[in-house]
């Protein structure tokens, strides 16, 4: 695909859900007669965005209002999927983009795992090419659904041709005592299949939950994985392995995953220095309120990473992208172009 030139942009931990319109789902609600207990669009608004006290547990509550509107609504799914493309576009000039969601959160009545993941793929490939970017798409296993596992990995081996690209593992992992064996046996499954792999690991949880995403999950990139840096014989592990890093700045303070109290600096600053792989991302439009370009900005005149550590964290992206052969090839030249 011949890429617009003004896009130059990639993003690999995006979820689907928590990039859409707000305006949308409010439409949403009102046509289909979801109470969501507000009486203006502000009003809903500005309940979808974290508040203080920043915690996940706060920000994932947004989730819980747009989830119940476009649940088991192959249209509404079909919308959602397109308006973000286009947003990825247009706002996030991205070229690249890596969306994710887990299948089993959005059935309903008539509209299974399998048909969610369908239309949501034919909605993100017919809006790629109508707004020149290659989309791919991650199917997330979830900590509370464990038995959901093998079924993720098979929809990834069904549709790995039309454009799914890996598997990952979302979900609050506070109070982390060790992920289900069910959902680890699906990752070696995923791998032994050939599937790409992510996981979300030390966002809320210790240091450990990321070792155990490399070494029993066999996880090729880490989602956040800020709190790797509280055990430096740990995060050495992780710098001999060269693990890539989905850092997302906005919501990992949206999040309270990192503070930045008493002069402390961000993980992005730590592995940037420690020439750890990593790239910057949102995480999500909805709650964070931002985008890749203002995500970069942010990072250099917010965090203090300089702007050539910025430019490698794009550089990074040649080998953190879930592609292989001819379309990483393709991807890669138009990043080695524009970065």
């Amino acid at each position: 695909m011949p890429f617009n030139a003004d896009l130059k942009n990639i993003e690999i931990h995006n979820h689907l859900d928590g990039s859409v319109r707000p305006q949308t789902i409010w439409e949403l609600s009102q046509k289909k007669k979801v109470n969501l207990n507000f009486t203006t669009f502000d009003e809903f608004h500005q309940t979808l965005l974290p508040k203080q006290p920043y915690t996940l547990t706060n920000y994932l509550k947004g989730y819980d209002l747009i989830v119940p509107v476009i649940a088991g609504d192959k249209e509404a799914l079909a919308r959602i999927s397109t308006e973000c493309v286009e947003d990825c576009a247009t706002r996030g000039k991205l070229f690249y983009v890596e969306l994710r969601f887990a299948p089993h959160l959005l059935t309903g009545p008539g509209l299974d795992a399998e048909a969610v993941t369908k239309t949501v793929l034919d909605a993100v490939n017919r809006a790629g090419k109508q707004n020149g970017l290659e989309v791919r798409l991650i199917l997330c296993m979830m900590r509370h659904k464990p038995d959901t596992a093998n079924d993720i990995v098979q929809l990834a081996v069904n549709f790995k041709p039309h454009g799914v690209v890996g598997v990952d593992l979302a979900g609050d992992d506070r109070g982390w005592k060790g992920t289900s064996p069910k959902i680890i046996e699906a990752f070696q499954s995923a791998k032994k299949l050939g599937i790409h792999r992510t996981v979300h690991a030390g966002e809320n949880g210790p240091a450990e939950a990321v070792i155990e995403a490399i070494e029993e999950m066999h996880a090729e990139r880490i989602g956040h994985g800020y709190h790797i840096l509280d055990k430096p014989e740990l995060y050495e592990i992780v710098r001999q392995r060269n693990v890539h890093f989905e850092v997302c700045p906005t919501s990992s303070l949206r999040t309270g995953a990192v503070t930045l109290t008493n002069g402390r600096k961000h993980p992005v600053v730590q592995f940037a220095e420690d020439k750890i792989p990593f790239s910057i991302n949102t995480d999500g439009h909805t709650m964070t309120e931002s985008w890749v370009p203002q995500e970069l900005e942010f990072c250099v005149k917010k965090l203090g990473l300089s702007s050539q550590a910025v430019k490698q964290s794009k550089y990074n992206l040649k080998d953190g992208i879930f592609l292989d052969g001819e379309e990483k090839t393709e991807i890669i030249n138009h990043l080695l172009q524009v970065a």
